[in-house]
């Protein structure tokens, strides 16, 4: 709130309205259709996270982006179970569920949870939520990470509580209390978009005015600031740092650099 209200008073204006159109004439943007009506600009800025490789086509670029599905779930811990002032507690193993023969069968059945039958990543963790007098937990794990199309409401995630309140048990056995008597949890989430390096899109992309800002892979609240910083050098014009080049989106155009990542065998999540 503190960076909007100093951009209201040098003069911006924040609308909330869906783009539907960018329009471009002469190679270069002249306007932006939205649902509440027509902006006459030279410049536009994709920065539409999940949606990034959506908005990119409407300027007629296909941002080389997709989208993981990261879940976390909340419920209250009335057992006491986890320390009010416990650090976040990450399980660094991957591991395999211990189900029962009756749960093994039931997930076999189902093709979209036959995977939890195997090993699943590292990563389960979980911190406490909330200050003195709270019980609320706030557990993830992103044991899924398979590209997805991005759907808002999330589609629903039945199996997401048990799976990741079992991987815990691993590092914080006492949880097991929860595991056939569960509190009522509450799940959200969202997607980690992100490039295949795993590296952001910063720069001009497509006709002259557009430039993108996106696939932060989950890691776009730390890494806001500085990026706007380089993208207001962009579309400004004033002088670039060096390393500004390695989020450029036409660093792909670069065959070196292509078969650099392609000898990467494992980018990891930030």
């Amino acid at each position: 709130m503190t960076l909007l209200e100093r951009a209201r008073r040098r003069g911006a204006h924040l609308a909330h309205a869906r783009v539907e159109a960018v329009e471009v004439r002469d190679s270069r943007v002249s306007a932006v259709q939205l649902n509440a009506g027509r902006v006459v600009t030279g410049g536009f800025v994709n920065a539409a996270g999940p949606f990034l490789r959506q908005v990119g086509r409407m300027v007629g670029v296909d941002l080389p982006v997709f989208s993981e599905r990261h879940l976390k779930v909340a419920f209250e811990d009335h057992l006491g179970i986890i320390p009010r002032d416990a650090p976040l507690l990450i399980c660094a193993d991957p591991q395999t569920i211990s189900w029962t023969d009756d749960e093994r069968a039931v997930l076999a059945d189902d093709p979209e949870a036959q995977p939890l039958l195997g090993i699943l990543p590292a990563g389960a963790h979980c911190r406490p939520e909330g200050g003195t007098g709270s019980a609320w937990v706030i557990a993830l794990w992103a044991y899924d990470t398979a590209p997805v199309e991005e759907i808002f409401p999330l589609p629903s995630a039945p199996y997401f509580f048990d799976v990741t309140l079992r991987g815990l048990t691993r590092i914080i056995p006492a949880l097991e209390a929860y595991i056939y008597r569960p509190p009522c949890p509450t799940i959200d989430g969202g997607y980690y978009t992100k490039t295949r390096e795993n590296r952001p899109l910063i720069g001009p992309t497509g006709p002259r005015g557009s430039f993108v800002m996106g696939a932060f892979s989950g890691y776009g609240i730390m890494a806001a600031c500085g990026a706007a910083d380089i993208l207001a050098a962009h579309i400004s014009g004033e002088a670039l740092p060096a390393w500004a080049a390695a989020f450029h989106p036409a660093r792909y155009e670069d065959p070196a650099y292509c078969a650099m990542i392609d000898a990467w065998s494992d980018t990891a999540q930030l």
